[in-house]
């Protein structure tokens, strides 16, 4: 099993992985807005509690470039598309769009949760139309634009429906499509696929992909799941815990579009099998740590602690 040194090894996988860059469809012309550039520059964030999240992170993306965060829970992949958004201030560093100070929300950076958290009393339309009422957008503008992009996640002719009456995928895309109705920049995505079923799951991957070639805005996407991340990304970033930190980064040189079915090809393996034994080196570390010497790996043979042999005889 490799240690993932903590430093930003942007390496690729193995050598019968090609080290061309990812290729975007021909005669794609950007629709709004392109993406921008996002970046932490030493950066540490502690709660109140004094808990640290992230510790002396930094982390730069690119314009138009999709990247996915991996890591174990407590690595502060949450708390970096939080600082992102401009919902939390860093405690040390700086958090920069395009070269300039983030100071706060801006509709220039979109976020889209694990809970689709649309309105339960708003329509689809009107969830969709909501962020653009808040900037005094003009009615029959707004219906337009919503209009706009429910046909563009396929949910024009549910545009009357409300939340309960549709199905958790089709939330998640009403989600995606209210969070691009301000022709945001970055979109950040944190686990928004997690509560879903696989087969919604793969289809809604398809989904973000050709989003993210049509529009080319810049995306951060939490995921737990390394094969995700390898389907969707141009490059995974590895996250370490206690403190949170960046591991690794992992460019994929895989070609696009994507089809679900390069899940079962070869590279596709690869890089999965190397990010997930990064992740389980983590979580048997912070296993150890916890449950001291008497703690063994997985498959590495029981060792007995008088001390844990409680209840022995009874």
């Amino acid at each position: 099993m490799s240690v993932f040194a903590n430093t930003l090894d942007r390496a690729p996988l193995g050598a019968e992985v090609p080290s061309a860059p990812p290729l975007r469809p021909a005669g794609r012309q950007p629709t709004g807005r392109a993406g921008a550039s996002a970046s932490l520059e030493g950066v540490s964030f502690s709660f109140a509690s004094d808990r640290v999240a992230i510790e002396t992170t930094s982390l730069h993306v690119e314009a138009g470039e999709f990247v996915c965060l991996v890591g174990p829970s407590g690595s502060g992949k949450s708390t970096i598309l939080n600082l992102l958004a401009g919902l939390l201030a860093p405690s040390a560093g700086r958090v920069l769009e395009d070269g300039a100070p983030i100071a706060g929300p801006s509709p220039a950076r979109a976020v889209v949760f694990q809970d689709a958290a649309l309105f339960p009393w708003l329509t689809l339309q009107q969830n969709v139309e909501y962020p653009l009422a808040l900037q005094g957008v003009p009615k029959a503008e707004r219906a337009a634009r919503s209009a706009e992009l429910l046909r563009t996640v396929h949910l024009l002719r549910f545009a009357a429906s409300y939340p309960h009456q549709l199905s958790g995928g089709m939330r998640q895309r009403g989600a995606i499509a209210r969070a691009l109705a301000t022709d945001p920049k970055v979109l950040l995505m944190d686990e928004p696929f997690a509560a879903l079923d696989a087969q919604t799951r793969e289809i809604l991957q398809g989904e973000v992909e050709r989003l993210f070639l049509e529009t080319r805005k810049t995306i951060v996407f939490v995921t737990h799941n390394v094969r995700e991340a390898v389907r969707l990304a141009d490059r995974v970033v590895l996250m370490g815990t206690r403190p949170g930190r960046v591991l690794r980064e992992v460019p994929i040189a895989l070609e696009r579009p994507r089809r679900t079915g390069d899940a079962s090809d070869a590279r596709v393996h690869a890089y999965a099998a190397e990010l997930a034994a990064g992740i389980r080196d983590e979580v048997e570390k912070i296993a150890k740590e916890e449950a001291d010497d008497a703690w063994v790996a997985p498959g590495g043979g029981v060792r007995v602690d008088p001390r844990r042999n409680l209840g022995s005889g009874i």
